[in-house]
């Protein structure tokens, strides 16, 4: 599998930024994965016109299946190998994933980014800044980062 890292401090847009790349692929499906307390994993439908921008997703492009992690895990409070165990406990092997984290992950036993390196690659890797407008989506500095990581995604899959 390979990967993209969106690092980010709180309040930073890494959620809103998933969220529009995910708008911008126009997916074929928008599952919501739900991490249950007794270890079971399950997925809900969601329509394409839905945010993603809190919680774990699997979105499906061109035949191919995303990991979205829009939220932190850091804020899941679900390390990033629990979370690509309970997708691979359903049978689905990712084909990229776009995982988004802390800039600094300060809760004990958190490394998200070393966590990853035993899924796959990680194709690229990226630390954002909050753009400073409450118009942030109409600007330059939003339409390069939304289109870059669009393209490197349609790219790799």
């Amino acid at each position: 599998m390979k990967y993209i890292i969106i690092k980010g401090s709180r309040s930073s847009g890494k959620a809103e930024t998933i969220n529009a790349v995910c708008k911008k692929l126009k997916p074929e499906s928008i599952r919501r994965l739900y991490f249950h307390e007794t270890g079971r994993t399950f997925m809900e439908p969601v329509p394409s016109s839905a945010d993603i921008s809190d919680g774990t997703y699997l979105v499906t492009v061109r035949k191919k299946n995303i990991l979205m992690v829009s939220n932190c895990p850091t804020e899941q409070r679900k390390k990033i190998s629990h979370i690509m165990d309970s997708v691979m406990g359903l049978n689905i092997k990712p084909h990229l994933a776009i995982i988004a984290m802390r800039g600094l992950e300060k809760l004990k036993d958190y490394s998200t980014a070393k966590e990853l390196e035993c899924y796959g690659k990680c194709i690229y890797e990226t630390k954002i800044w909050r753009i400073p407008s409450n118009q942030f989506s109409l600007t330059d500095e939003w339409n390069k980062r939304v289109s870059y990581l669009t393209a490197i995604t349609l790219h790799n899959i």
